[in-house]
C-alpha cells in the first residue's frame, strides 16, 4: 500500500461518515424511521440494499476458498438457498409487508397471544437480536475484513478491528436504516467494481478466458455439477448427495425460509407490496446471477497464478483473494479494492447493528422495560444498544478464525428451525408452543449430535479428504429430530384463540388450505391470492435465476451456446415473470397497510 491508495481508501471512508452526518436528523424522527426509514424505501433502492448487505467483507474470501478447494460447483453450498429466497418473492414479500411489523420477531404477538407469545417474542429478541447477530457479523464479516487487512496492510487483527469498526460504528448509529441504505447504495457499486477490476487484472495475467480453461481442463475445477461418489464410496458420502440435501431439504428447513430477518427488514421498509415483491426479486438476480463470476474467476485465476509458497507457513484458502489483490494490481488499483472491501464490510456491519438493535429495542426494551418513553427515548436507545451490539461482535471475531466452518456451523444448528417459520404461514393450528419447541429440540439435537451421534456430521470425500458436511443427512437428521418434538407439542397444547388467529387472517390474509377454517369465521375478508399461482411463479422463477447464473458461467468458462441460449430463455422468463407480477399489482390491495402496534394490548399475557 502506497500514499495514493490510503488516500483512495480514506476519500471513501470520509464519504461513509458524511452521509451519515447528513441524514441523522432523517433518522431520529422515531422508531419506524430509525428501523424501516418510515416504511418508503422504492424497490430499486430496498433491493439493492439487501444485495450489498449480503455482500461483505468475508464473501469474496468463502468464494474464492471454495472454488479452489472444490471447483465452481463448491458454490452450490450458498447457490442452493436460493430456492427459498425466490420462494419469499412470491409468497412472503407481500405476507411480511402486509403484516405491518416493525420486526420480524414482533410477528410472535401478532401470530399468536398470551403468556407463551409474550415470552417467545422477549427471548427470541434477544437470541437473534445479541446471540446469533454478534457471531454472524463477528465470524463472518469481522473475520474478512481482518484477513483482508492482514495481507494488504500488514495491520495486526487488533488495529484492523479498531479502524474498520469506528467507521461503520459511527455513520450507522447516526444515521439508522436511512443512512445504512443510502451508503448500501453506493456501497454496492464500489464492492462490485473492485471485484470485476480484480478479475480483469487476473484474466490478463493468465492470458484471458481461453488460456485460463485450457490450464484447468481436467482437474475438475470447472465443473458446474458436482460429482458422484468416489471408487468404493457409498452415493450418501458424495458431493452429489451433498448437493441434494441443499434442494430437497436445507432450503425449507434453515431459519431463513421465510425471508431471513435483514431480508424481511428491507420488505417491511419498502412503500407497498408490489415494491417489496420487486424488491426482493432484483435482489435474487443481482446476489445469484451478477455478482458470483467475478469472484469465481479470481478463485478460478488464483490456481493458476499463486504458489504455495505465496500464502506462507499455511495454506489458507479464503487468503487467496487479498493474495491476489497485492500480487496483480498496480498502485491506486490497489487502493480501489481496499476501499471495495472496506465497502463490503460497511454494507454488512451497518445492517447488523441496526437490525439487532430492532429486535433488542422494538421486542425487548419496548415491550418489557420501558413501555410508555417518547420516540427520542427510543431513537437513544437504539443507538446505545447498535454500538453494545458491534463490541459482542468483536468478541466473536477474536473467537473465530475460519468463515467456512462458521458458515456452515449455522446453517446446522438452524436447520429445522424453517419447518416452523413455513408452517406459522400455512397452518392455522400452528402456535407459541411450537416454535418453543422446535427452537429447544434444535439445540438438544445439535448437542446430541456432537456427544453421541456423529453420523449425522459425515462429512462428503472429495480427492480423498473429507472436506463437507453432509446437507443431506445433517438437516433430515435435524428435521426428523426437531419434529418428533415440535408435531406433538403443536398437537397437544391448545391452539391459538379465534380471535387472534381472525385478526392475524384479517391483516395478513396467508394463502392455502391451512385457514380454511379460519377463514370461513372471517367471510368478509378478501380471499388472498392463488396459492398454486404463485408456486407456479416461484418454480419459474428459480429456472429463471439458475438459468441466469449458469448461463453467465457457461458463457465465460464453459459451452458458450449453450450459456447465451440460458440467459436468452432466463430474460424472457424474467419478462413473463414481470408481467404477471404487474398483473397482479393493479387492482389494488383490499386490506390497507396499517402501522405496527409495537406492544400489543396489557391483556395479550396477563
Amino acid at each position: 500500500m502506497v500514499t495514493i491508495d490510503w488516500i483512495i481508501v480514506a476519500s471513501y471512508c470520509v464519504l461513509a461518515l458524511v452521509l451519515g452526518a447528513l441524514l441523522s436528523k432523517r433518522a431520529s424522527g422515531g422508531v419506524e424511521d430509525y428501523f424501516l426509514s418510515g416504511r418508503s424505501l422504492p424497490w430499486w433502492l430496498a433491493g439493492t440494499s439487501m444485495v450489498a448487505t449480503s455482500f461483505a467483507s468475508d464473501t469474496p474470501l468463502l468464494v474464492t476458498g471454495w472454488v479452489r478447494k472444490r471447483g465452481i460447483w463448491g458454490n452450490w453450498e450458498w447457490w442452493g438457498l436460493g430456492v427459498s429466497t425466490i420462494f419469499a418473492v412470491f409468497f412472503f414479500s407481500k405476507l411480511w409487508r402486509r403484516a405491518g411489523v416493525v420486526t420480524e420477531v414482533e410477528l410472535t404477538e401478532l401470530r399468536y397471544s398470551g403468556r407463551p407469545a409474550a415470552a417467545l417474542r422477549g427471548f427470541k429478541a434477544l437470541y437473534i437480536g445479541i446471540l446469533f447477530n454478534c457471531y454472524a457479523m463477528g465470524a463472518w464479516v469481522m473475520t474478512g475484513i481482518v484477513k483482508v487487512m492482514g495481507v494488504t496492510t500488514g495491520w495486526s487483527k487488533e488495529l484492523s478491528l479498531v479502524v474498520v469498526v469506528s467507521i461503520s460504528l459511527t455513520y450507522s448509529v447516526l444515521a439508522g436504516l436511512w443512512g445504512v441504505v443510502a451508503t448500501d447504495f453506493i456501497q454496492f457499486i464500489i464492492a462490485v467494481g473492485g471485484a470485476i477490476v480484480l478479475a480483469v487484472y487476473a484474466l490478463r495475467e493468465v492470458g484471458g478466458f481461453g488460456a485460463l480453461v485450457d490450464q484447468l481442463s481436467g482437474t475438475g475445477k470447472l465443473d458446474f455439477m458436482p460429482p458422484g461418489p468416489a471408487s468404493g464410496d457409498p452415493f450418501l458420502l458424495s458431493p452429489m448427495a451433498w448437493f441434494l440435501g441443499m434442494f430437497l431439504i436445507q432450503w425449507w428447513a434453515w431459519k431463513n425460509t421465510d425471508g431471513g430477518g435483514i431480508i424481511i427488514q428491507r420488505m417491511a421498509a419498502s412503500k407497498d407490496e408490489k415494491e417489496a415483491t420487486y424488491s426482493t426479486l432484483w435482489y435474487n438476480i443481482a446476489h445469484y446471477a451478477l455478482r458470483s463470476w467475478p469472484w469465481i474467476i479470481v478463485g478460478l485465476a488464483s490456481l493458476v497464478i499463486l504458489k504455495d509458497a505465496d500464502f506462507g507457513a499455511t495454506v489458507d484458502h479464503e487468503r487467496a483473494y487479498p493474495l491476489m489483490i497485492m500480487k496483480l494490481l498496480p498502485a491506486g488499483v490497489r487502493g480501489l479494492l481496499i476501499a471495495s472491501f472496506f465497502a463490503a464490510f460497511m454494507s454488512t456491519a451497518d445492517t447488523h447493528m441496526n437490525w439487532g438493535a430492532s429486535y433488542v429495542l422494538n421486542d425487548f426494551y419496548r415491550r418489557f422495560i420501558r413501555r410508555d418513553a417518547g420516540e427520542r427515548h427510543y431513537v437513544t436507545m437504539s443507538r446505545v444498544i447498535s454500538a453494545l451490539i458491534m463490541a459482542g461482535a468483536v468478541v466473536a471475531a477474536y473467537l473465530t478464525d475460519s468463515i467456512a466452518r462458521a458458515f456452515t456451523f449455522i446453517l446446522t444448528v438452524t436447520a429445522g428451525i424453517g419447518v416452523v417459520n413455513l408452517a406459522r404461514w400455512f397452518w392455522w393450528r400452528v402456535n407459541a408452543w411450537s416454535e418453543i419447541a422446535v427452537m429447544a429440540a434444535s439445540v438438544a439435537a445439535v448437542l446430541l449430535q456432537a456427544s453421541v451421534a456423529d453420523w449425522p456430521g459425515l462429512p462428503v470425500r472429495i480427492g480423498g479428504d473429507y472436506a463437507l458436511r453432509n446437507l443431506l443427512l445433517t438437516p433430515t437428521y435435524m428435521v426428523v429430530a426437531t419434529g418428533i418434538v415440535w408435531v406433538p407439542v403443536t398437537l397437544l397444547t391448545p391452539p391459538e384463540s379465534d380471535a387472534t388467529l381472525i385478526e392475524f387472517y384479517r391483516r395478513v390474509r396467508p394463502p392455502g388450505p391451512g385457514w380454511t377454517r379460519i377463514r370461513r369465521l372471517a367471510p368478509e375478508v378478501p380471499p388472498p391470492e392463488n396459492l398454486w399461482s404463485s408456486i407456479v411463479l416461484w418454480l419459474v422463477g428459480c429456472v429463471m435465476v439458475f438459468g441466469l447464473t449458469l448461463g453467465i458461467g457457461q458463457a465465460l468458462v464453459g459451452n458458450r451456446p449453450l450459456g447465451l441460449g440460458a440467459v436468452a430463455v432466463s430474460l424472457g422468463l424474467l419478462a413473463w415473470i414481470i408481467s404477471r407480477v404487474r398483473r397482479e399489482f393493479a387492482v389494488p390491495s383490499p386490506v390497507p397497510n396499517r402501522r405496527s402496534d409495537a406492544v400489543r394490548s396489557s391483556g395479550d399475557d396477563s
